[in-house]
Formats: C-alpha cells, sequence, structure tokens
C-alpha cells in the first residue's frame, strides 16, 4: 500500500499533464532559433521640433481682407488666401496709361518735325548749291571787267545767307532728333511703370507660395495693412525634425548608424536618419542634443510639435546574438520561458529578453543557435510533455471510427483520455495501439510518456451501448507498483 501511495503520488505530482490531459501529445509548430549579427537597443525618448515657416505678407499699402481660414486649415500651393483692394492702384494705372498715349503724341510729333527739317533742310542745299554757281560766275565776270563788283558781292552774300540757313535747320534737326529720343523715353518708362502696376494689382490677389498647414493668421479678417506685414504664417508638412538627447556613452553608435528605427505613441514605424549632432551637452543629464531627418512620409499623429516619440537607440556595435519569433516567449511570474522541442518532447527553458527586432526578440542568456523553439501550440504546455511536429490549428485525419472519451479517478482528481475503435488502426491518444475485442469486450494497452518513465496503461472492459467500463492497469511507475483504477467510458457523439 505505501508503494502504491508513493508511485501515485509520484506520478501525480510530477506529471500534471497526466491529471489534467490524460497524457495526450500536443500538436505543435516549431522554428529554429538564430544567430544574427545586431546591435543591442536602447529606448530613448524624444521630440518632433518644428523647421521653419513660410511667412505671407501683404503687397501693398491697402485695405485687406483675408479668405475663410482657421488655425490648422491646410492650403495649396496657388491657394487664393487674401485679397487687397486695388482701388488706388487702378487710378495710379488709368493716369500712367493717359501719359503713355500724351508721350507717344509727343514722339509722333517730333518725329513728324524731324521729316519735315529733312524735307527743307534738302531744298536748301539745293538753293545752296545754285548760288554757289551763281556767285561763282559772277567773280569770272568781274575779273573780266564784265560785271560791277557790286553784284559779285551780292552774290556771295546769297550764298553766305544760304549757308546760315542750313546750318539753323541743322541745328534745329538736331534738336528735333533729341526731344525724339526724349519722347520714346518717356514711353518706355511709362510702359514700364504700367508693367509694374500691373503687377502690383495682380499681387494683391495673395495666394500661398506652397503647400503647407496654416500655424498663425493675424486676429482681424479685414484691416488696413502696409507692405510686408505679415497675414498668415504657414509650415509644410515635410518641415518637421525628430529632436532627442542622446546618452553620450551611445553617440558613437549613433555616428556610426546610418537610420535609426523610431515609433510614435501608436507604434507607427518611423525611419530617422542623424542630420546634424548640436554642439549642446547637458552636462546634467549626460547626454547630446541630435537632430534627425524623417525618411519618407510623417505620420499625421507626429505632424504636430513637441509629439513624442521614442528612438530605437544604439548600445552597442553590431554582434552575433540568438533570436526567437516572438510567439515563441511566453511571459510568466518574473520572468519569460521559451519551450524547446527535444526528441518528441517540450522541454520548458527561462529565458533573459533583449529588445524586439521585427517579428523577433533578442534572447540574452537561455536558448542556443539552432534550438527548434515551440512557435504555436505553446499555450497549454508543461515541461516534459510529449510533442509532435504539425499544424496546431488542423487537426490531423485519423483512421475513421468510434469515438470514445475514457475516465479514470485517481488521487489527485480525475484523468481521461481519448480512444479511436476503427477497422484497420486504432488509437489511444493520437497514438497507435492494438485492441481485442471478443463480443462486447474490450482489451487494450496504451502508452503515457513522463519525463521521469514511460507508463503503460492496460485497459480491460465491458462495452455496453454508448458506454464502456472496466479496469485500467498503471504499469511502469518507478516504485515498482502497478494500481489497478476503475474506468468508464462515453462514447462520443452517443
Amino acid at each position: 500500500i505505501l508503494a502504491l501511495a508513493l508511485g501515485l503520488g509520484i506520478l501525480f505530482t510530477q506529471s500534471p499533464a497526466f491529471a489534467q490531459f490524460g497524457g495526450r501529445t500536443a500538436t505543435v509548430s516549431v522554428a529554429e532559433a538564430s544567430e544574427d549579427v545586431l546591435s543591442i537597443f536602447t529606448d530613448v525618448q524624444g521630440r518632433v521640433a518644428a523647421g521653419s515657416v513660410t511667412a505671407i505678407t501683404a503687397t501693398v499699402n491697402a485695405v485687406t481682407n483675408l479668405e475663410d481660414l482657421q488655425l490648422g486649415d491646410r492650403v495649396k500651393k496657388g491657394q487664393l488666401v487674401a485679397q487687397q483692394d486695388a482701388t488706388d492702384l487702378r487710378n495710379r494705372l488709368a493716369l500712367l496709361e493717359a501719359q503713355q498715349i500724351e508721350a507717344r503724341l509727343r514722339r509722333d510729333e517730333a518725329d513728324t518735325a524731324i521729316a519735315g527739317d529733312r524735307d527743307i533742310l534738302a531744298l536748301l542745299e539745293e538753293q545752296l548749291a545754285l548760288l554757289s554757281g551763281r556767285a561763282e560766275r559772277a567773280a569770272t565776270l568781274v575779273s573780266r571787267n564784265a560785271l560791277a563788283a557790286d553784284a559779285a558781292e551780292t552774290a556771295q552774300t546769297a550764298v553766305i545767307n544760304a549757308r546760315q540757313q542750313i546750318a539753323q535747320r541743322r541745328a534745329t534737326l538736331a534738336s528735333r532728333g533729341s526731344q525724339l529720343r526724349l519722347a520714346e523715353a518717356a514711353v518706355a518708362r511709362l510702359a514700364i511703370e504700367i508693367k509694374q502696376i500691373k503687377a502690383e494689382i495682380a499681387a494683391t490677389r495673395i495666394t500661398a507660395p506652397r503647400d503647407g498647414q496654416v500655424v498663425f493668421l493675424v486676429p482681424a479678417t479685414r484691416g488696413y495693412s502696409r507692405e510686408g506685414d505679415v497675414l498668415i504664417r504657414t509650415r509644410a508638412q515635410t518641415d518637421y525634425e525628430v529632436e532627442a538627447e542622446i546618452p553620450l556613452d551611445y553617440l558613437r553608435f549613433v555616428a556610426r548608424s546610418k537610420s535609426i528605427d523610431a515609433t510614435n505613441y501608436a507604434g507607427r514605424k518611423v525611419t530617422l536618419t542623424p542630420r546634424v549632432f548640436l554642439p549642446v551637452q547637458n552636462i546634467r543629464t549626460g547626454t547630446q542634443t541630435i537632430r534627425f531627418a524623417v525618411e519618407g512620409e510623417l505620420p499625421q499623429s507626429l505632424r504636430a510639435e513637441n509629439a513624442p516619440v521614442t528612438l530605437k537607440v544604439p548600445t552597442t556595435s553590431p554582434a552575433p546574438v540568438v533570436t526567437v519569433p516572438k510567439d515563441a516567449v511566453i511571459p510568466v511570474s518574473g520572468g519569460h520561458v521559451v519551450f524547446v522541442a527535444e526528441d518528441g518532447v517540450a522541454v520548458q527553458k527561462r529565458v533573459r529578453l533583449g529588445n524586439a527586432v521585427e517579428g523577433s526578440f533578442v534572447v540574452l542568456s537561455g536558448i542556443k543557435p539552432g534550438e527548434q523553439v515551440i512557435t504555436r501550440g505553446n499555450e497549454g504546455l508543461v515541461d516534459g510533455r510529449k510533442i509532435k511536429i504539425g499544424d496546431p490549428g488542423k487537426r490531423a485525419e485519423g483512421p475513421k471510427g468510434e469515438q470514445w472519451t475514457l475516465t479514470w479517478t485517481t488521487r489527485r482528481g480525475p484523468a481521461e483520455g481519448d480512444l479511436v475503435l476503427g477497422k484497420e488502426k486504432s488509437l489511444f491518444n493520437d497514438e497507435p495501439v492494438e485492441v481485442t475485442r471478443a463480443g462486447n469486450d474490450i482489451a487494450f494497452v496504451g502508452k503515457l510518456v513522463l519525463p521521469f518513465a514511460v507508463l503503460e496503461l492496460d485497459f480491460t472492459g465491458t462495452i455496453d451501448g454508448d458506454a464502456m467500463a472496466g479496469k485500467v492497469t498503471i504499469r511502469g511507475l518507478p516504485s515498482g507498483a502497478s494500481p489497478t483504477l476503475d474506468f468508464t467510458g462515453k462514447k462520443v457523439g452517443g
């Protein structure tokens, strides 16, 4: 009796699986613990730092009306954001256009006068040629005493008068040319002023120079503004950086990193690139400020100044580490455990975890590279449980036949096992067994694998419709005892 009690105590104390599950084989999925060259990371809190803003200013001195905008609104490049009163500018434009017409008339007048003066000058030059010939002939006749000297002097005086008129006309023509050039310059100047005033009128429709979000608005939607007064400030969605205080011990590892992974408060991943190490250190905390540029599009939740960001900062140089899938890790009191498949048995190992890497955890101790860690079907495992590798979500097709649930009671409580009676093959707890049937009498021997022994369960019973009853003898206990217990069975679906 003492040996029987000792055997049962050993059996049911060391194997809760027997009492709870009847020793059934668990189907699990496994993955190999791999060795990767990685750095060990630590979390550092950072914040979003806003970049430069775009100031939208008044273009002229005028009354300004803002469009219907609110702080936080997004504006597109070219979108109308304000309208300035252009009445004075249009009046100035009308005056300049009138002055331009006047200048063109003066230019045309000078051009006409120049043409007339040129015609008169040509006639005067012809007249001079005639008078010069006459004066020469008169001088010849005087030399021959054929003409009085007074006649020759009169002819010469006429030549001089003609030359004087030509000189005066040429001076007048030169003056006309200067007047024409002044008129043309006035026309050109007025054209430039008109172009400028038209540009100013167009600029009274104030538009956003680039895409952005409104971060400042003048209080009054209508008011007098001077040229250069700031009406609106916007910030582009890309004008944000991440600023973090990095411990001095980790600076060299950050400097070697091409990119740093970070997450927002919701766990969304963001990739950062170290942009600048600011020359500012905090002696009290032993840190230095680093600015990081954001790769790709910034999440909406981070498009705000001082938004929190958690950075994964390397604390070591890349070194070989063991990683296991996250599904293999089970949290327990005081730490974490991982089940390893060894010779058809689940072996529980306590592990010390490092940081997470994608879908895996870095294991600092407890697991060796190449070990087969259980990733699925490990929820209800206990140390020493018999396992087989497969798909836990898909029950393997066994032989067709009657399915029975057998139950018996031990000192520790009820236990059970599954029996399938098939024509070609029978199973007990998913393991093949030889079943002997004689009428309604049935007998078979099942096995139960425990960490300390392989037990035999010798069943002998009688079937009565959908029920079964009989005795089960347990053999193989370390104590050498072979207790016999009553068992009952119920047909599944019966």
